[in-house]
């Protein structure tokens, strides 16, 4: 490619192009480069990437199965070179910073060396020495953090423009005859695993290949087929059977018998079989190792001994040897949603259940009167291949819809198979096994973190995990990543979030309560997620906004959980603590029906006559706001009225702010005290310095403009809230503004401005999932039909788009409330009462996002 980045290795230069982040990776150390990492954390997300940077305090390095983690979800690697070569962990010949170069290779590779550094340690030279002579590689010098950022944003700039575009095997002399099991059932989907299983065993520098997962993931099925495929290519294939092996000492004598190596002598058996297989090209598949781990430094010497003999392991533990290739197996995929027969059949979940049906019932099918069962019930069983056997063998006396009802009692349901091993019986054997396997920080930890509903971030799962420092949380939870019984995931937050399968967390869970911990613990996840409300009621104004926003939707679950937990546990000032800061958020995920209901429990608690000030303000506040919302302005008056009485006493120009504007919003559009609440709220939260909130403040403010005449004054007040809700990147709200500009637009009979604002927030609502916003661009659509002269178009949109608000059960809020009125009277004058009514029925019962896109095209085409 002409005028390529020289550092780019040509192997790597097809990076596909995503709509979502890419993700870039920073190594360095961490405290002598700390004005570097920020610097470079600002240059990333500066061009809307993704920084990856593991920041764990005190620890001078994390360990490895975390930062591996991180790596592995990481596009771009950066790497930044000081003084310091790093820590070197326990067991590792080379420090972290070096070990992060060398498992980022593959990936494009940016590196930066400090020029000025006299006291550089000569491990970290002669690293930059070895970067500097490998092929691809180059370094980049620089004098200061701010010339970093600068080079960094530059060649990222320049990256991004550049990149982003079976044969029966013969028996060997002496030896058994390779042998594989015939599994009893096909291989289900994994063809994207089976591919770079074989890929990596096609590669004679490839070694050892490790299959890990937690139980009944399909491991063993997985592995024998890579086996069966590889056989033709092999001198032999042995199967090497470890369900039964218990201590690592006895593994050398399984291996041999398979191999049909006769013990003799005083020589190590291994030794002996690293003899008859020395010069021949075979595989051996070295099935269920998890609970023989020690026995794998002698495997080590194996594959020293022979050069052409592989290693196919099954675990769900890794062995940590070097050289070891994981291949980490999920879950299937399930169905994202139902839809009949024919949009859920393709699943791999729902393949896997259909076909172990068919072995407990031959009759069964699926068809559309079952089928959306049979999605839901793989969705609640995550795709874990074993969970969904064991269900699906049920089939024949619990059809899909019995079959659901039951699920919460999954754990414990059993197969009708005699053949599985005894710890695949049921899917609490299963966790159980790997349970018993752990060591007892690595049980405690697993415990304190079932209390996650959603996984955890290392933060959460540092302050969950701890008591007074008894566990070395990264550490641990590196052995739970390795035992395969956590997994970290990609969620868009700029950091791994570990989550465990429901069954796990189930199982863990009924740990936790047996070991007594299950309050305390509750109580410093519902803490530390309240420490992450409140950071993140201030980050979603500011240049990480985007990573908040991740952050929250990742968290929403535990969030809506903890605050659940603090109201049902008197815990007030924690539930006020936890659900304040994050009002807007919940508008925008259209969470405010339940959270009414939430704060008006936590209201009801014994221990909410003792809130402080501040805090019962925010619950009074969020009480009357969540009123006006539901439709119920009346109730809201007496509320809002005795917040902007506290918050004038108390100077709080926040709250009152927004309590004037709700207030507001209880008065009819003709009170003369309306304009002067408005712009008091205004001016209060111009002066608390809330962005956001003058923001949400000049709607209603542009709204009472609209209905008193004054269309200019509220397009003013639109167009400015639309552009402080663009600057600060908050795209509900700008959906929320472009919907009022669209109104304001065809108020003033200007059509082609209209429909242009609404396809703008009609875009932004599907990107969303908004469906309250939806129903106000349905509105929008609506007018513009009656506008251009197509009123049963009209009356369908405004039947959707009352069937909208009343599915997720909220009301047209009050400013507009005189509009929709408005509209309906002249949808009905066109169409006449029973017409009228036929159309809305219509509508009602439409698909919204179908209607939707059905009126935007009508629009488009008049």
């Amino acid at each position: 490619m002409a005028g390529a980045d020289p550092r780019v290795p040509e192997a790597v230069r097809d990076i596909p192009t995503p709509d979502r982040r890419l993700r870039v990776f920073v190594s360095s150390t961490l405290e002598e480069l700390a004005a570097e990492r920020a610097a470079v954390r600002a240059a990333i997300t500066g061009l809307r990437l993704t920084p990856v940077m593991f920041e764990l305090g005190s620890r001078a390095h994390p360990p490895r199965e975390l930062y591996r983690a991180y790596l592995e979800q990481s596009d771009v690697f950066v790497g930044i070179y000081g003084e310091r070569y790093g820590w070197i962990g326990p067991e590792m010949p080379i420090s972290g910073l070096e070990d992060e170069y060398e498992l980022s290779s593959g990936k494009p590779r940016l590196l930066y060396v400090r020029r000025t550094a006299p006291g550089r340690e000569p491990r970290l030279d002669e690293l930059i020495v070895r970067i500097q002579a490998e092929s691809g590689s180059s370094t980049t010098p620089y004098d200061d953090p701010g010339e970093l950022a600068e080079r960094v944003a530059d060649d990222l700039a320049v990256l991004l423009t550049e990149r982003f575009a079976a044969t029966p095997v013969p028996a060997l002399p002496g030896l058994a005859a390779g042998w594989l099991p015939t599994p009893p059932t096909p291989l289900v989907d994994r063809l994207e695993e089976l591919a770079l299983v074989t890929g990596l065993l096609r590669d004679p520098a490839v070694r050892l290949v490790t299959v890990s997962g937690p139980g009944g993931i399909g491991k063993t099925r997985l592995a024998l087929a890579a086996a069966q495929e590889l056989s033709v290519e092999r001198d032999a294939v042995w199967f090497v059977d470890l369900q039964a092996v218990s201590d690592p000492a006895d593994v050398p004598g399984a291996v041999a018998a398979a191999v049909g190596v006769s013990v003799e002598g005083r020589r190590a058996v291994l030794d002996l079989v690293a003899d008859r297989l020395a010069g021949r090209r075979v595989l051996l598949l070295l099935d269920n190792v998890e609970q023989v781990l020690a026995a794998a430094p002698g495997l080590a010497r194996l594959l020293a001994h022979c050069p052409r003999t592989q290693l196919l392991v099954t675990s769900r533990s890794l062995l940590r040897l070097r050289g070891e290739h994981d291949v980490p197996l999920g879950p299937l995929a399930v169905p994202a949603r139902a839809g009949g027969a024919a949009a859920v059949a393709g699943s791999p979940a729902v393949r896997l259940f259909v076909e172990r049906a068919r072995q407990a019932d031959p009759a069964f099918e699926l068809d559309d009167a079952g089928s959306d069962a049979v999605a839901e019930v793989v969705r609640r069983l995550e795709g874990l291949p074993l969970a969904v056997e064991l269900v699906a063998a049920r089939v024949r006396t619990l059809p899909p819809r019995v079959l659901l009802r039951r699920l919460d009692g999954a754990l414990d349901l059993g197969g009708p198979g005699i053949d599985v091993p005894d710890r695949q019986r049921t899917l609490r054997a299963t966790v159980a096994w790997s349970h018993d396997l752990l060591d007892e920080p690595e049980r405690t930890l697993l415990a304190r973190l079932s209390v996650c509903a959603g996984g955890a971030t290392l933060d959460t799962a540092e302050a969950v995990g701890a008591v007074d420092g008894d566990l070395d949380v990264p550490e641990v939870l590196s052995a739970l990543v390795g035992h395969s019984l956590v997994t970290p995931t990609d969620s868009g937050e700029g950091e791994p979030r570990f989550r465990m399968l429901d069954v796990v967390r189930t199982f863990a869970g009924e740990r936790l309560r047996e070991r007594g911990e299950e309050t305390a613990t509750r109580e410093r996840w519902a803490r530390h997620l309240a420490t992450v409300s409140a950071a993140a009621g201030i980050g979603l104004s500011g240049p990480d906004r985007r990573l908040w926003q991740a952050r929250l939707d990742a968290e929403a679950m535990d969030l809506q959980e903890a605050v659940r937990w603090a109201v049902a546990t008197d815990r007030a000032e924690l539930a006020v603590a936890i659900s304040a800061p994050l009002a807007r958020w919940w508008w925008a995920r259209g969470l405010l029906t339940q959270m009414a209901a939430i704060a008006d429990a936590t209201a009801e608690l014994p221990s909410a006559a003792d809130l402080p000030e501040d805090a019962a303000g925010l619950l009074l506040w969020a009480r009357g706001t969540m009123r006006i919302a539901l439709g119920r302005a009346a109730e809201a008056a007496p509320l809002l009225a005795d917040v902007v009485a506290g918050a004038r006493q108390r100077d709080d120009p926040w709250l009152l702010g927004h309590g004037l504007v709700g207030l507001a919003m209880t008065l009819s559009p003709e009170d003369p005290t309306l304009p002067a609440l408005l712009e008091e709220s205004v001016a209060a939260l111009r002066r608390s310095g809330d962005t956001w909130s003058v923001a949400f403040v000049l709607v209603p403010h542009g709204d009472a403009a609209l209905l008193a005449g004054d269309l200019a004054a509220a397009v003013r007040a639109h167009e400015e809230a639309l552009d402080l809700a663009r600057e600060l990147g908050d795209d509900h709200l700008t959906a929320t503004l472009l919907d009022q500009l669209g109104l304001d637009a065809l108020l003033a009979g200007d059509v082609g401005s209209a429909r242009d604002r609404l396809a703008g927030a009609a875009a932004l609502h599907r990107e969303l999932g908004d469906q309250e916003g939806l129903a106000y661009c349905l509105d929008g659509l609506a007018g513009l039909s009656l506008l251009t002269g197509d009123a049963p178009a009209a009356a369908r949109l405004s039947g959707t788009a009352t069937a909208v608000r009343r599915s997720i059960g909220v009301a047209v809020w009050p400013m507009l409330q005189p509009l929709v009125a408005q509209l309906a009277d002249g949808v009905r004058a066109a169409l006449g009462e029973d017409e009228d009514r036929r159309e809305r029925a219509a509508g009602a019962t439409t698909d919204p996002w179908a209607a939707l896109d059905a009126g935007l095209a009508a629009v488009a085409a008049r």
